[in-house]
């Protein structure tokens, strides 16, 4: 207020000053002393002058007003500053907008789209400009519409945060999951909207259900595992029951082979050395002595069966000269026996190479399988190879013989006739495995395998032998 006063000053100064130049011009031929004198009395004829300013005053005045020019135009650049600032700042806040990693929509109580970013409409599949004041639930896949609906009543109804998860179909690409987060606001003229965001969750919905399979999956086989384990603690349960079975079986196999051989043989011998001591009592020593030379082949005869029945019990050339070998005798005590079949046998594994607590159960399969195809088989050729295939020892006894329907043999009481029970138990008892492939009229093979390394589990307290269940 100051300065504008002192302004208006400098401005009745120069004023009078121009009046005191004009009277001048006006009057220029008179008397320059009464011209003065003229003017100093117009001076003080003025009521409210002010006195005159000095030169400094009026200098000091000029520099108020050039300051406050200055401050006006700084005031004006910085208003210019801070018009930038905005503009980029909404620049800014626009990008994070539309390029925000999720989907901002703002809708109408009737679902309407009023406004939304680039990431929604890009979710959508649909060009921005062609979404507004498009209906959301259109969007939306036909089943979960409903929950849509619902989703944007509880918005306007309760005016609270809702939460829902829905399908949408876009326009050029696959269904995705989107998880719908909304509130509610009211625009500039007072008109409710729902702000909401869209998140993209099919990757997490994807994997949840990947993850319930996968649970699913888990499930089925523990309770497959848990079975196992259940028929597993059975057989392991009844185990005591079968071996006293099987060695039931073996005494009886065994009473039966002393009666029909050894035993007859001996009964046989007892009712001639009867008669031939009757014929030494009656006085005819000569044909008593002809008898005799007859008890020779027949005790002979007993002699082989004897020794059958006890290398059946356990060959003593297990122990000493291998299993190899021993499987070499077996091939041709065999080919003796059954000069109608051909048995060949390929090695290909050293003896050192077999663990001692396998090799009296290798050999009892290879007897037993030996013996099936002797009795039923009828077959010309057998093969029988024992090798090392990788981490495993594997033998296998193949034929050509007539075969057999396994399907039905393994439902019925054969299997166990035929030692195929004995031998799978044999094998899986000592860590290894068993199979049996046979078509009707094209042979029979039969294969056991043991990874190498499970010697070291069978060594101590582990099962070494079983007794046999029959032999050739």
């Amino acid at each position: 207020m100051n300065n504008r006063c002192r302004v208006n000053e400098v401005c009745r100064v120069d004023f009078s000053y121009m009046e005191v130049l004009t009277m001048k011009g006006e009057r220029g031929q008179k008397d320059p002393e009464d011209l003065r004198t003229r003017a100093e009395e117009s001076l003080k004829s003025e009521p409210d002058r002010p006195d005159d300013m000095r030169l400094e005053e009026a200098n000091s005045l000029i520099h108020e007003l050039r300051v406050h020019q200055i401050e006006l135009e700084m005031q004006n650049e910085e208003l210019r500053r801070a018009q930038n600032d905005l503009e980029a700042s909404r620049s800014r806040y626009a990008d994070l907008y539309d390029f925000a990693p999720v989907g901002y929509l703002t809708l109408n109580k009737h679902g309407q789209i009023v406004d939304l970013n680039l990431t929604a409409a890009r979710q959508l599949g649909i060009e921005r400009g062609r979404l507004v004041n498009k209906h959301f639930q259109y969007c939306v896949f036909q089943p979960d519409q409903k929950e849509f609906l619902s989703h944007l009543n509880a918005i306007f109804d309760k005016r609270e945060r809702q939460i829902a998860e829905v399908r949408l179909s876009p326009k050029d690409g696959e269904q995705l999951y989107a998880q719908l987060e909304s509130l509610y606001l009211e625009g500039e003229d007072g008109i409710g909207l729902c702000r909401t965001s869209m998140s993209d969750v099919t990757l997490r919905r994807r994997a949840g259900e990947a993850l319930g399979k996968a649970h699913d999956e888990l499930e089925r086989r523990v309770e497959e595992r848990t079975a196992e384990l259940g028929k597993a603690n059975e057989e392991l349960r009844q185990i005591p029951s079968k071996l006293i079975a099987v060695l039931e079986e073996e005494r009886k196999r065994l009473a039966s082979e002393l009666h029909d051989s050894i035993g007859q043989t001996l009964a046989a011998m007892k009712f001639r050395i009867e008669m031939v001591l009757k014929l030494r009592d009656e006085g005819h020593v000569s044909t008593a002595l002809n008898h005799l030379e007859e008890f020779v082949p027949v005790l002979q005869r007993s002699i082989e069966e004897t020794r059958s029945i006890y290398m059946g019990l356990r060959p003593s050339m297990l122990d000493g000269i291998g299993l190899l070998a021993t499987i070499e005798w077996l091939r041709q005590e065999c080919m003796k026996l059954y000069p109608e079949r051909h048995i060949e046998l390929e090695a290909g594994i050293a003896e050192e190479a077999i663990p001692e607590n396998l090799k009296v159960n290798i050999f009892r399969i290879a007897q037993e399988a030996l013996n099936n195809v002797a009795k039923h088989s009828k077959a010309e050729w057998v093969d029988i190879s024992l090798s090392r295939n990788g981490g495993e020892i594997e033998l296998v006894v193949s034929d050509d013989g007539v075969g057999m329907d396994l399907d039905i043999i393994m439902q019925t009481s054969a299997a166990r006739s035929l030692g195929l029970t004995s031998m799978r138990e044999r094998a899986e008892l000592t860590g290894g495995s068993f199979s049996i492939v046979s078509t009707p009229g094209k042979g029979t093979t039969i294969r056991a395998c043991w990874p190498i390394q499970a010697e070291g589990r069978f060594q101590k307290g582990g099962i070494t032998s079983l007794p046999t269940v029959s032999n050739p």
